[in-house]
């Protein structure tokens, strides 16, 4: 059974290569990205178990997006096959001008996704449920599953987490607050940027959005801010931790790996302050290569091995 059961969006990244804008580009690099996904693996790169669901279209890009995740180790034995396309992200590197994402998505195959599509027994079996807003955003019955997880993995007894994310080319900070804020309650570690918690939360001061957060019954509540210094509140104590400041390449995907490298800890049996101090190697190290999957970092039992630690504290400035 697995350690991680996680649903959402797979989509086929395809990122400019001889330029640094979509504009100019002739030559681009496929990849495969979406939030979920991307936890997935950095799960399984920490040697623990992953399932990923979702729909995704009978297309040849589909079926190389699946093969992607297969070769990671990520269960996608789940997934539907659909009449519809499969998602797509075209995007910039990112190295000399802002990152510029176009997405293939609205109505694509994940947007079809339902609660009766969640395979209740398996999340039973699981040790931890992940979701995230941005499954929330592409439709309204993805929201409802969203929701219907978090609430099947309650029923079960099982360790949960939610990342805020909420993605604006997709809807606007009112239409994201009206859905997350009734989701983001009771789990065992609510995750998001500061910008995020005060939408979500409906306050301009992030300490009163954080306070907020951990009175909603949100065991863990971390706060991150970009590369810079993250807050958490557990137990009523707050916290702040200043991560390793590495050279970013590509910032994208340094999120996700950091929340794979939070959840992998806890599973791994790290206290709070390892696992999150975990999270930041996994964030750096993604952060310093191109692509979401390029520098998750490798480990066993959900802990990070000892060479992936010592090449981002002797890069740290």
């Amino acid at each position: 059974m697995p350690d991680l059961y996680t649903f959402g969006e797979a989509m086929a990244l395809f990122l400019a290569s001889d330029t640094d804008s979509v504009l100019t580009a002739r030559t681009y690099t496929r990849s495969t990205a979406g939030a979920e996904g991307n936890v997935a693996v950095g799960v399984c790169r920490l040697g623990l178990s992953a399932h990923f669901f979702t729909l995704i279209g009978n297309d040849q890009l589909g079926s190389a997006v699946l093969a992607d995740f297969a070769a990671e180790g990520v269960d996608v034995s789940g997934v539907k096959r659909v009449a519809s396309f499969s998602s797509a992200m075209i995007r910039n590197p990112g190295t000399t001008a802002p990152v510029e994402a176009s997405y293939l998505r609205k109505g694509a195959a994940a947007s079809l996704m339902t609660p009766e599509d969640l395979d209740r027994n398996l999340i039973g079996q699981s040790r931890w449920l992940h979701a995230t807003g941005i499954t929330c955003a592409i439709s309204t019955s993805a929201a409802a599953a969203v929701a219907a997880g978090l609430d099947i993995a309650r029923s079960a007894n099982i360790k949960k987490s939610f990342d805020l994310n909420i993605r604006r080319k997709l809807w606007s900070e009112e239409e994201a607050r009206a859905v997350l804020e009734p989701i983001a309650r009771d789990v065992d570690l609510l995750i998001g940027g500061e910008d995020e918690y005060c939408a979500v939360f409906g306050t301009s001061d992030p300490q009163e959005a954080i306070r907020i957060a951990a009175s909603r019954a949100n065991k863990i509540v971390i706060m991150t801010h970009g590369p810079a210094e993250l807050t958490y509140a557990i137990d009523g104590q707050v916290v702040v931790v200043n991560p390793p400041q590495v050279k970013s390449v590509d910032p994208v995907g340094s999120g996700d790996a950091f929340t794979s490298g939070v959840i992998s800890g806890l599973l791994g049996g790290l206290t709070v302050a390892g696992a999150i101090a975990q999270g930041t190697i996994s964030g750096a190290r993604v952060a310093s290569q191109f692509g979401d999957w390029a520098g998750l970092p490798r480990g066993k039992g959900g802990i990070t091995d000892q060479v992936f630690i010592d090449e981002i504290q002797g890069k740290a400035r």
